[in-house]
């Protein structure tokens, strides 16, 4: 219990670093490749060292804002188990407007259509 303690009293102090680097990828990031996308994050991270601003020891997304629940009902519904796809799938539930999906397999659509199936969600070609 005490170990508990101590660990949730520390993720409290982190979540500070954590969610300002999560919130950054759901505003700016969406819309980048991995490897620029793991970059930047890894840039972010660095500013916030040198500022003193407390957070995680290694910077998830996941970690930080995502559901155990939620990630792996988009899994089931079609969503891709891979890091990158599921900080889309975050980021797509975060974020204020719609996305654009560059999606050459039709994950993102299929994933979509799975999703929003219980709330009629309609498909028209144009």
């Amino acid at each position: 219990w005490t170990q508990s303690a101590a660990d949730l009293a520390q993720k409290l102090v982190d979540v500070t670093g954590d969610v300002l680097v999560s919130a950054g990828m759901v505003a700016y990031l969406g819309a980048f490749t991995k490897p620029y996308r793991d970059s930047l994050t890894e840039e972010w991270v660095q500013m916030l060292k040198v500022k003193e601003i407390p957070r995680g020891e290694t910077f998830s997304m996941s970690n930080t804002l995502g559901d155990a629940v939620k990630i792996r009902a988009w899994n089931i519904s079609g969503l891709p188990s891979d890091s990158f796809s599921i900080e889309n799938g975050i980021i797509v539930s975060n974020a204020r407007r719609w996305p654009l999906c560059i999606d050459p397999q039709g994950q993102a659509n299929k994933w979509f259509k799975n999703m929003e199936k219980s709330a009629g969600l309609k498909i028209i070609k144009l």
